[in-house]
């Protein structure tokens, strides 16, 4: 089983120099030499209170696919930065992003996490204050104690969402303007070649585990790895070292060749397949990442709860819904080998390791090879722009 993956200029273009450099050592996007990365951007508080300020209340972030909330009513609690947060799609079929707390005295109006549910309503546990699904007031028992009220003040505060690619993104800033497709830049133009919007939500998986956030963004933004720690699951369907890649603003793409690559070179350029013949990564700064399978597609949001600990969600997306008990089980089983397998058991697991040896203090710092030089640019965007805002506080004082 596989779908289709048209291309639009830039994606061609990369896959053509990835056809290009695959009988060579080297390839021409490698840095000059190798460099190093001090450990304390993995475990230091305060530069995740830095990134938290400055990266992700600034930034739109990926919540997951739209699809999740199929129905008016349908609606998710997760919490984030320490805002609780509550996904809703209202009777117009839109999905709104309220903080998930009530306007009398600020009790959380649906508990649980990461788990759909359906209300008709919002109604506060506490003193029954309810809400309707766009966040609006409409009810107050015992409304004689509250003479002066205005319920048009007391809605729930809402913060700017919208729906993009079938993708789900919202701002914590509560006074942003959010410009999604600006945000992503080329990578919007990607996203549309490719159809992201027409797929359909499969399945989720959300979890916590020991890791700082950005070791798991570094994991899928080098190849290195993947014939040494992936050898029993994915490893044999990929070459090894053959891979083209380039940073689009914030943000990368990646192509991996597949074992098919070879393939390519005796096909016309509008039989090359992003799919069957690479396997194809957006890095969405600061936190997402998009894989894509031969037949299904993973987004992967990586979201600190501190500085040794991640809330790691992937969700899976396929062309269509499953037709049939044999599609259905099919796409569990590829479900469980990404998620259970490579991400859980090798991907997970090998940075938790990671973790605990930069909390053992073994290294001041981790080398980044030539060949890693992705990890160098996404670190060096945090640098940057860390820096940048520390330099306009010192200003301001």
């Amino acid at each position: 089983m596989s779908i289709g993956t048209p291309m639009n200029a830039a994606l061609a273009t990369l896959f053509e120099r990835m056809l290009d450099e695959m009988d060579q050592s080297e390839s021409m996007e490698w840095d000059a030499t190798e460099s190093v990365l001090p450990t304390a951007v993995y475990h230091d508080p305060a530069v995740l209170a830095q990134e938290t300020e400055h990266l992700f209340k600034r930034m739109p972030l990926c919540l997951g696919h739209a699809d999740q909330l199929p129905a008016p009513g349908n609606m998710l609690a997760r919490d984030l930065f320490g805002l609780p947060l509550l996904l809703v799609r209202n009777r117009e079929g839109e999905i709104n992003v309220f903080l998930n707390v009530c306007r009398h005295r600020g009790a959380r109006l649906v508990a649980g996490e990461n788990r759909v549910c359906q209300h008709s309503t919002l109604s506060c546990p506490y003193h029954a204050w309810t809400y309707d699904l766009n966040g609006v007031l409409r009810g107050i028992p015992g409304a004689e104690g509250f003479p002066n009220l205005d319920k048009a003040t007391r809605s729930l505060r809402r913060l700017p969402a919208t729906v993009r690619h079938g993708l789900i993104w919202v701002s914590l800033d509560p006074a942003a303007t959010l410009d999604v497709a600006g945000f992503l830049g080329g990578l919007d133009e990607d996203l549309t070649a490719l159809d992201l919007g027409s797929h359909r939500f499969f399945r989720q998986h959300a979890r916590r585990r020991a890791i700082n956030w950005k070791l798991m963004m570094d994991a899928f933004q080098e190849v290195y790895h993947i014939k040494r720690l992936h050898a029993s699951t994915i490893a044999p369907f990929f070459l090894d070292m053959k891979a083209a890649g380039e940073g689009v603003g914030l943000h990368t793409r990646i192509l991996v060749g597949r074992e098919t690559l070879a393939q390519a070179r005796q096909l016309p350029r509008e039989a090359w397949s992003l799919r069957q013949h690479a396997t194809l990564t957006h890095v969405i700064f600061p936190n997402s990442l998009i894989i894509y399978h031969p037949d299904s597609t993973s987004h992967m949001g990586m979201f600190p709860v501190g500085p040794e600990e991640i809330e790691f969600v992937h969700t899976m997306f396929t062309p269509h819904a499953p037709r049939d008990a044999k599609e259905l089980a099919h796409w569990d089983r590829t479900f469980e080998m990404i998620d259970a397998g490579v991400f859980g058991a090798e991907d997970l697991y090998i940075s938790e390791q990671i973790q605990l040896g930069i909390k053992a203090g073994a290294n001041d710092d981790l080398v980044l090879g030539r060949f890693e030089q992705h990890l160098r640019r996404f670190h060096g965007h945090i640098k940057t722009i860390l820096e940048a805002a520390s330099a306009k506080a010192e200003r301001s004082t």
